[in-house]
């Protein structure tokens, strides 16, 4: 007799934040260039910081300056695999005023993928000391930094063995989707156990259907608008069987084209495993033809991982090259500003 399980790997994103106090700031320029003063250890995402702070500058460069970095100061234990290629993070490095509140011009965001053990990213030059002494942030020789980190965390979880490969397709559906000029039917509770969003959509629409409607047709009909046929098949596919359809195995621009549109569904409907498929998927397979296109997507969606993977290639030289070519930074300049501008921090970092 064979015996059967599952499991699931489950994917949250997780924000926490640490304030620094340095009480005593005049004190602590004594520490010579180069060195630095740890934080405490905090904890953000099942992984554990630190905030290093260099009263008089990380190197001889910039000796008059406050450098300040963030420091992944050991991995979580409890993780279901090694994180060889680091964890992905967005991090935003402040000043606070007075009155607790952040400095926008020395309020400093960047997403990075930090390597374990002791992988660090921070600023050489946070502020020059005579700006910190002019700010009017000081108070009884005392100043906070706040450090904001949001990483995604992973843990791994049973789940029921449900397989519902059998049903897709056949007889018994009770909802219809139209979709994309499709009308694609589906049972209730199969959705039920995948995507309480699609269960909600569907009880709603029962709801309010009059009786005479239901005696006429038991089964609801919900409208799904911006999303073509094939992918919603593909996202039914995932939901009955656990699985993606066969040719997304093939690595090619349609599949990849079908990755993106399924992480948007994904997304939408709040099915994290699926999303971290996804995004697995096109951080494997970022190309010179669809790095741009994955980062939009990537900043539309929060997927922190999927952006800096898509950050990480293009900073390559011979990437840049093609992309320019290709006038890709154009479509991004229009759709996402906000990451042209994250994409040339990174450059300078690098």
């Amino acid at each position: 007799m064979s015996s059967r399980s599952t499991s699931a790997i489950v994917a949250r994103v997780v924000s926490g934040h640490h304030l620094l106090k340095i009480d005593g700031y005049s004190q602590t320029k004594v520490v010579t260039n180069g060195r630095h003063i740890e934080s405490c250890i905090f904890h953000v995402g099942g992984h554990a910081w630190r905030i290093k702070y260099y009263p008089n500058g990380r190197s001889s460069d910039n000796s008059n300056c406050i450098s300040v970095f963030i420091q992944l100061a050991s991995v979580s234990m409890d993780l279901p695999f090694k994180p060889d290629k680091g964890i992905s993070a967005q991090c935003v490095l402040g000043l606070l005023d007075r009155a607790g509140k952040p400095v926008p011009s020395y309020t400093f965001t960047f997403d990075r993928i930090f390597t374990a053990p002791e992988g660090q990213w921070g600023l050489n030059i946070f502020l020059t000391r005579s700006e910190l002494e002019n700010s009017g942030c000081l108070k009884d020789d005392c100043f906070t930094l706040r450090c904001d980190i949001t990483v995604t965390e992973l843990h791994a979880e049973e789940t029921e063995d449900s397989d519902f490969t059998d049903l897709l397709w056949k007889e018994g559906a009770d909802v219809a989707f139209h979709v994309g000029g499709e009308t694609i039917v589906a049972h209730q509770w199969v959705l039920a156990a995948r995507s309480p969003i699609l269960k909600a959509a569907a009880e709603a629409e029962l709801l309010g259907m009059s009786e005479r409607e239901k005696k006429k047709t038991p089964m609801a009909t919900i409208r799904i608008d911006d999303m073509e046929a094939k992918v919603f098949k593909a996202l039914l596919h995932y939901i009955y069987t656990n699985a993606l359809p066969d040719e997304m195995d093939k690595g090619d621009d349609a599949a990849t084209a079908m990755a993106h549109g399924l992480l948007e569904a994904a997304d939408r409907y709040k099915m994290e495993r699926l999303k971290m498929i996804c995004e697995d998927m096109m951080c494997k397979y970022v190309s010179t033809s669809t790095v741009i296109t994955t980062l939009v997507l990537a900043e539309q969606h929060h997927s922190q991982r999927l952006k800096a993977a898509c950050i990480d290639f293009l900073i390559s030289p011979n990437n840049m090259k093609v992309v320019l070519e290709n006038g890709g930074f154009k479509h991004l300049q229009r759709s996402c500003p906000s990451v042209l501008m994250d994409l040339v921090e990174r450059a300078k970092a690098a």
